[in-house]
């Protein structure tokens, strides 16, 4: 594994995993949660990241501008996000950049969806004209209702500093941060990331909710989900949805979870509609 940066700024960077052999290697792009915030980072999916190469896949694990931190927010998250993705085109000759995926958790869920729509975008939109486009995309306990989140005040809790972090968290907060994003919580983290609600900033809400480009996307979503409920997990346009019986927010990125075999199975499938 190799960290290449992507733009100037410390969070603009990825980890590369390279398989061995002389590739080129199908990828799959992992982005993370955290409510958009700089309480998380990638390490949440280094575990899944570890699971892909050893089944023969190219990982790049992505970092991005979260709110909390300088950057973060509307558009920086947005843009940093996709601007990873248009990175790969730079990485070298062992990507195969006909056959990528993005899977995503959480917030980096919204984030995986979105960011398969790129193509739809105006140009006025943060991350129009992409570069790269996956085949497909994933989201693994998402935020994919935007406006029904922000009505919700979702992430409102962590208005609270001290609060402890989610129960079956892979990795803990970084308290650092706790204050700064307590600052912005008190109306939810979807206002926050987009600037206020959705009377004030329609089109924000309207690019970064994400759309149907012809990429097929998998929402997966845990019944016992107490962080993102899976009401908010929905889009207005046709994907497959898995329903996972007895699933938490952070069993579906458990790599021995029941779950998590289906979605490379899924995956797979998509990369092979691909192959040369």
């Amino acid at each position: 594994m190799r960290t290449v940066g992507y733009g100037p700024e410390p969070s603009q960077v990825g980890e590369l995993y390279l398989p061995e052999g002389p590739g080129p290697f199908p990828v799959v792009v992992l982005v993370h949660g955290g409510f958009w915030t700089a309480l998380y980072d990638r390490r949440q999916l280094t575990p899944l990241a570890d699971d892909l190469l050893a089944r023969g896949y190219a990982v790049w694990n992505v970092e991005y501008r979260r709110l909390g931190e300088p950057g973060g927010g509307w558009p920086g998250t947005l843009t940093d996000f996709a601007a990873a993705v248009d990175a790969l085109a730079g990485l070298g000759p062992e990507l195969d950049l006909s056959r990528v995926v993005v899977i995503g958790h959480s917030a980096g869920g919204h984030l995986a969806a979105w960011g398969a729509g790129r193509a739809t975008l105006p140009d006025a939109a943060p991350g129009a004209g992409p570069k790269v486009t996956p085949v497909a995309a994933v989201s693994l306990a998402g935020v994919l209702d935007l406006r029904g989140s922000a009505e919700a005040r979702l992430g409102h809790e962590l208005s609270d500093p001290d609060l402890p972090g989610p129960a079956g968290a892979p990795v803990d907060a970084d308290r650092r941060y706790t204050g700064a994003v307590a600052a912005l919580a008190g109306d939810g983290l979807v206002r926050a990331l987009l600037g206020g609600t959705p009377a004030e900033q329609p089109d924000r809400y309207t690019w970064a909710t994400p759309a149907d480009a012809g990429v097929p996307l998998l929402v997966v979503h845990g019944d016992a989900d107490e962080i993102v409920p899976a009401g908010q997990a929905r889009v207005a346009f046709a994907a497959e949805t898995v329903d996972v019986p007895g699933a938490g927010h952070f069993d579906v990125i458990d790599p021995a979870h029941p779950s998590w075999a289906r979605v490379v199975a899924w995956a797979g499938e998509q990369l092979a509609k691909h192959a040369g």
